[in-house]
């Protein structure tokens, strides 16, 4: 494959009512640059989002050489071609839809560039419920189309997609940020640099202990239901642990009116640790990839993420929530590193202050790890590559090769 250009596109591979069009919208919708980039079909049904051709016009464009790829499904044609794309990538970010990896891979070969490979993913039974719910009368069709998909997979299995995305997990304007992120992510030649969130970065036990404090002394609540709120609500806190405190300690709000009491105020008083975002920056600098990889809700940690001012500093947020698995689980750590790219089987560094949550699953998906102690001693287990006492210091460990 040639050396890429400057010029950037999107490819979405799926099987259909995988989202690749409510995901191309939502791209477009978060920044207007992204546009569906429209095939030429010969052939009848569905003409929306096509550049309706004849045959005499195929036959004109495969004489020419201006063929990349073209494939038959559904009883049509459908051709990308090459003054389509020139088109397409002088107006902004092309977003392209294909089903076949053989087609990915023409493009790749075909038309060199910046593209970003998007495995969106659903299971069999979503497509067929989403094609009946928007009223498909080839829903037998696209079921077979699948099925083709899933095959058409497991005959590519050395074909790796810079990102991967489960579009039954996560919502589109969750997706379409991945998408964004990862595209415009800097692709050096540095190290991945997986980075814990909570507790490494920001001091959320210092926001949470004085969340807690400020509501019991404003409810007059007591001590006890003081030290019993911060004790749930320490290492982990949603919807469900807020609905046992207030069974279990009478609290005076609703489970729903103090979490959405506590959600924003919490995002709103995070800190980052001294030092974090000049380390951050540096090490991004570098060359280095730094995403975020944090088990939570979606919203409240891009909340904290935002406000903290460190989602302006990393390359990408994986949360678990929005990716269907939380540390340790290896697939947490395989969607970090492919939002900007990259793979597992690259290597690189995860930096963290749980030994389970970051030393144990960064080590069991193959990467170095950097446990931060916060002046603590190791409790014992699989040991850390390096024990530092602040991702300060960790950062800049990694910055220096680990030496």
């Amino acid at each position: 494959m040639n050396e890429a250009p400057a010029v950037r596109g999107v490819i979405l591979y799926g099987p259909p009512a995988a989202g690749k069009d409510t995901i191309t919208r939502a791209l477009a919708d978060l920044d207007a640059a992204f546009s569906l980039f429209s095939r030429v079909k010969v052939g009848t049904g569905r003409f929306a989002g096509y550049r309706m051709g004849t045959p005499e016009q195929l036959e004109e464009l495969r004489a020419s050489g201006a063929v990349v790829y073209e494939n038959s499904r559904y009883e049509s044609t459908y051709v990308t071609d090459r003054p389509g794309l020139d088109t397409a990538f002088t107006a902004g970010v092309p977003v392209m839809h294909l089903g076949q990896v053989d087609g990915v891979r023409a493009v790749l070969d075909g038309y060199p560039a910046q593209w970003l490979t998007v495995l969106l993913w659903c299971p069999r039974e979503i497509t067929e419920a989403r094609s009946n719910g928007r009223g498909d009368t080839d829903t037998p069709a696209r079921l077979a189309a699948w099925d083709a998909t899933r095959a058409d997979l497991d005959d590519n299995p050395d074909f790796r997609f810079d990102l991967t995305i489960r579009s039954d997990e996560v919502g589109p304007e969750a997706a379409a940020e991945q998408i964004r992120q990862a595209l415009t992510a800097t692709r050096g030649d540095g190290d991945l640099v997986l980075v814990d969130f909570d507790d490494t970065l920001i001091d959320r036990l210092a926001a949470v202990t004085a969340w807690v404090a400020g509501y019991c002394m404003e409810h007059d609540l007591g001590p006890a239901v003081e030290q019993r709120m911060l004790e749930a609500m320490q290492i982990r806190a949603d919807l469900d642990v807020i609905e046992a405190l207030c069974a279990e300690l009478g609290l005076p709000d609703s489970p729903s009116e103090l979490w959405s009491r506590y959600e924003p105020q919490l995002a709103a008083s995070v800190k980052p640790f001294p030092g974090v975002m000049e380390a951050l920056t540096a090490v991004g600098e570098a060359g280095h990839q730094v995403v975020v990889v944090t088990n939570g809700g979606g919203q409240i940690q891009r909340a904290k993420l935002k406000a903290s001012g460190i989602a302006d500093v990393v390359g990408a947020a994986c949360i678990s929530e929005e990716v269907g698995a939380r540390k340790p689980e290896r697939q947490i750590f395989e969607a970090a590193a492919a939002s900007v790219g990259r793979d597992l089987s690259q290597g690189g560094w995860m930096i963290g202050d749980n030994a389970d949550l970051d030393v144990v699953g960064g080590r069991r998906a193959g990467l170095r790890t950097v446990w931060i102690s916060h002046g603590q001693p190791w409790s014992g287990g699989a040991e850390p590559d390096h024990v530092v006492p602040t991702a300060v210091e960790a950062l800049a460990l990694v910055r220096g090769g680990g030496r």
